[in-house]
């Protein structure tokens, strides 16, 4: 769980560098998009593995924020939405390594290879994550099969 400062701050930077998916993490509320985002990594990753991969891809956690509330609140179970919520991420990665470092500036390309390793990962083994996300969601009555949106949506905890 993040702090309400840290909600936040997703939710401006999403904005003001026209990350995908800007717009979905404002309707959740910032207490939502709090609750939702345990750092990088899956939840079952033990919370020490997890801050260490928020340190080493620093750059990419409001792109992760956002995937995270992906996962918990725009989660049909499907293999489709899992791409899409996948592409996403690595979209908003490459945005943010592009809008940190100039073109000329190397350390933008390792980071332009950071978020495509960090994208890849999730495809590769966020699966199972993506289904026990579904399932635990469901049960909560966060999730109503087939909608866009959460059902707790609105703007609980507001901006």
């Amino acid at each position: 769980m993040i702090t309400i400062d840290e909600a936040k701050i997703t939710i401006v930077t999403a904005f003001e560098l026209k990350l995908s998916g800007a717009e979905f993490l404002c309707t959740l509320g910032l207490s939502n998009i709090a609750r939702a985002c345990n750092g990088i990594g899956p939840e079952d990753m033990p919370d020490k593995w997890r801050r260490k991969l928020d340190r080493w891809f620093w750059l990419f956690c409001v792109p992760c924020r956002g995937h995270d509330c992906r996962f918990t609140y725009d989660n049909d179970g499907t293999e489709a939405k899992f791409r899409a919520a996948n592409d996403e991420l690595r979209r908003n990665c490459l945005i943010m390594a592009d809008a940190t470092y100039k073109w000329y500036n190397p350390m933008r390309y390792v980071w332009r290879h950071r978020g495509k390793v960090v994208a890849w990962a999730c495809r590769e083994f966020g699966w199972d994550s993506w289904r026990r996300a579904y399932e635990r969601a469901k049960a909560q009555g966060i999730v109503s099969c087939n909608s866009q949106f959460p059902a707790s949506a609105g703007n609980a905890g507001g901006l």
